[in-house]
């Protein structure tokens, strides 16, 4: 990602329904992980920190990210353990995390068993890794051009990576489920009809009661996702255990 990439997400992380929606679903995701307490927990990739403020409170966390002017913004949130470094060579001795998180990061890299072996290296035995990543290559837009994705994922595909890695599959699911609809549409009026030709992502502000409005389906969301797997998202998620 490039810098205007870290300072649109810092502008908009705090509110914006898509992070914070993000937030909701990794407390789903928690709860089915059910860490030890207090944990040890890495947030790989953590760019401008919103996974990691999200984590407070758990135990000992600490973020890495290739980008210093990701980190930059994190330390400004006062968030300090946080590494410059490759998520392909971690600075970390084996071991070292009960509970390793990778939200929207494995799409960046095209060797996804290099960054896997490397979050097992990390993670104690019977560690869990939180996995997302965006869902569905009919999806495919400028913002994964423009965010450097190499993919998307159907949910088969996701597990049978991290189980190609040695991980067990706890649970999985689509997410951003009630956004799936309108995000299609957007995506192929933009690809068909060339709308919105010169915006790079889709993420940008928008009207308050619009976002409270989203907010509010992610909560809805995340009730359901403590229930059952979602058919369809945006987004693919799987808890998966360190054999």
């Amino acid at each position: 990602m490039h810098p205007q990439e870290f300072r649109e997400m810092q502008a908009l992380e705090e509110s914006h329904w898509w992070f914070r929606g993000k937030r909701l679903l990794l407390e789903t995701m928690l709860v089915r992980a059910a860490p030890r307490a207090p944990s040890r927990m890495l947030d790989i990739g953590c760019g401008t920190g919103g996974v990691l403020q999200a984590l407070a409170g758990q135990g000992l966390t600490v973020g890495i990210d290739r980008a210093e002017v990701a980190l930059r913004f994190c330390r400004e949130k006062g968030l300090t353990a946080v590494v410059l470094g490759s998520a392909l060579e971690l600075p970390f001795a084996r071991a070292s995390f009960d509970v390793c998180t990778m939200m929207d990061v494995l799409e960046h890299l095209d060797d996804e068993q290099a960054l896997l072996a490397e979050a097992r290296r990390v993670l104690r035995p019977g560690g869990t890794l939180l996995v997302s990543v965006p869902a569905f290559t009919a999806l495919w837009s400028q913002h994964d051009e423009t965010l450097e994705h190499r993919r998307r994922y159907r949910k088969p595909e996701l597990t049978a990576v991290l189980a190609r890695a040695g991980l067990r599959i706890e649970w999985s699911s689509y997410t951003n489920f009630f956004v799936f609809p309108p995000t299609l549409a957007w995506r192929l009026l933009r690809r068909f009809a060339g709308v919105a030709p010169g915006m790079r992502t889709d993420l940008f502000p928008i009207p308050a009661p619009l976002n409270a409005a989203l907010v509010g389906a992610y909560r809805a969301e995340a009730a359901l996702l403590r229930l059952l797997p979602l058919p369809f998202g945006v987004s693919v998620a799987c808890v998966a255990r360190n054999a």
